[in-house]
């Protein structure tokens, strides 16, 4: 990790003070419960999954030490640049390191390309940020912890006509990348459906200030743009070139990821919408027991910023958890994938998660306007 644990004395005072709230402690079994973190820790999606394993261990500071005695040990791997590497590593967590569990920071393309193979392991996966529907629609163990692509692209399209009461609309998305094709398609569907009138659907490719001028003439009065972090700056930057300020909607961990690769580009996100899994600031923000605890753990260990990554790094390994604490056998992977699969209103950072039997997640969906780097709340959707 590129960011190194400082302060690693005061971790026996967190888990004091923070591990399960028990009113005594408790002894050591000397069994070890292993745990796989899979996430790119190198090139360009470094930061993502780097933020992402912060959370993980944010969360593994607070509770190392299960209720039976049994202590849990996360282990690492990087999961490269392609599927076969990601496999590779996969492989060798579940069956040379014997992990119970494989926690995975891939985003919806790295994960949807070796979801089968997933599935051949015979582990519980947790998707910390893939929201991909496909991704568990034919898993018998991978579950989501975010909300889906489906609900949150109907969010944004139902937020855009009931709430900013806009009617004209275009999408550009990239085409290419099926975690942006889904939301595009899906966003157009339900705009249309209530009433919104769409006056283009481009691929990102082909934007260029003729191709905005054009949308512009058109009344557009928002851009859907569900893209990656240089997709969307690329997009933000020509807008400025023409001078035209549209209103824009943006998808989940978009301010994360620009905050990691192009910190120095923050602002100009100012005044964008976003759906997100959280929110930084405003009246719906009721941190609970698990925020709060975060909040003082991470501070204590890291020298860096917190963010919508961090935060399901934190969720998905206290979920998994609480999911492993309601087996006899710590390490039976069948019971753990049956109690992931069977989450009910777990308390979150921010809000209660459940996932049904199909490995669908389902929490809240933050509807929040970029400022000053954070994500200010606007409305917190059911």
């Amino acid at each position: 990790m590129k960011r190194l644990l400082r302060n690693t004395l005061l971790l026996p005072l967190l888990l004091a003070v923070n591990g399960c709230d028990r009113a005594e402690p408790v002894s050591e079994s000397g069994l070890v419960v292993k745990v796989g973190f899979v996430g790119p820790l190198q090139g360009p999606d470094a930061p993502r999954g780097e933020d992402t394993l912060e959370g993980v261990m944010t969360a593994h500071a607070l509770q190392q030490l299960l209720p039976n005695g049994d202590r849990v040990e996360i282990i690492t791997a990087d999961s490269g640049d392609d599927p076969k590497m990601t496999r590779s590593a996969m492989r060798r967590l579940v069956d040379e390191d014997g992990v119970v569990a494989l926690l995975l920071a891939l985003d919806s393309e790295a994960l949807l390309e070796v979801a089968a193979f997933a599935d051949t392991l015979g582990a519980p996966l947790i998707a910390l940020i893939a929201s991909h529907p496909d991704i568990v629609a034919d898993s018998d163990y991978i579950a989501q912890l975010p909300f889906d692509d489906t609900t949150q692209s109907t969010v944004a399209a139902l937020f855009v006509r009931d709430e900013l009461l806009i009617k004209r609309a275009a999408v550009i998305a990239n085409f290419d990348n099926p975690h942006s094709r889904y939301l595009k398609e899906t966003f157009e569907r339900k705009f249309i459906a209530t009433g919104g009138e769409l006056t283009g659907s481009h691929a990102v490719a082909d934007i260029s200030d003729e191709l905005l001028r054009h949308l512009q003439a058109r009344d557009t009065g928002l851009l859907y743009l569900p893209l990656s972090a240089r997709a969307a700056l690329q997009v933000v930057s020509l807008l400025g070139e023409i001078g035209w300020d549209p209103e824009i909607m943006t998808s989940d961990g978009l301010l994360a990821s620009i905050q990691g690769a192009y910190p120095d580009r923050v602002d100009e996100l100012e005044g964008v919408y976003a759906t997100d899994l959280f929110s930084d600031t405003g009246e719906f923000v009721k941190h609970r027991r698990l925020g709060r605890q975060a909040e003082v753990s991470f501070d204590d260990l890291f020298d860096s910023r917190k963010n919508t990554f961090t935060g399901l790094g934190v969720e998905g390994y206290a979920l998994l958890i609480d999911a492993i604490n309601r087996c006899v056998t710590s390490t039976d992977r069948e019971c753990v994938n049956t109690a992931i699969r069977s989450t009910d209103r777990f308390e979150g950072t921010m809000a209660r998660i459940s996932i049904d039997e199909h490995g669908r997640a389902y929490r809240p969906v933050y509807v929040n306007t970029i400022r000053g780097g954070l994500l200010e709340s606007v409305v917190k959707v059911y």
